[in-house]
């Protein structure tokens, strides 16, 4: 693991990074697509991308309480959703 990794483990992010759409009627629509983390020296960052904005576009915010708290739970239920789909289904065998 390098000493960035290291860094940026168990610390809250500094920023959220979204993907914004711009939709016809003038507004914009954001999904959070991940978080960064400033580097201890100030001379850059970590980005972490749970996706990859399609249109290319991706605009990084300052973490606020609010979008941090909403942040952790979409990433916990993206983690629930993935542990399930990776265990094997133990549904009813039908007899023939």
């Amino acid at each position: 693991m390098s000493e960035k990794e290291i860094n940026s483990v168990g610390r809250k992010p500094d920023f959220i990074a979204y993907s914004v759409r711009d939709s016809k009627d003038g507004k914009g629509h954001w999904n959070k697509v991940g978080a960064a983390w400033e580097h201890r020296d100030g001379q850059g960052m970590d980005i972490q991308l749970d996706s990859i904005p399609l249109n290319g576009r991706l605009t990084i915010r300052e973490l606020r309480e609010e979008r941090m708290n909403a942040y952790e739970g979409e990433r916990q239920e993206a983690r629930s959703e993935q542990d399930q789909n990776r265990r094997p289904s133990r549904g009813r065998e039908r007899a023939h």
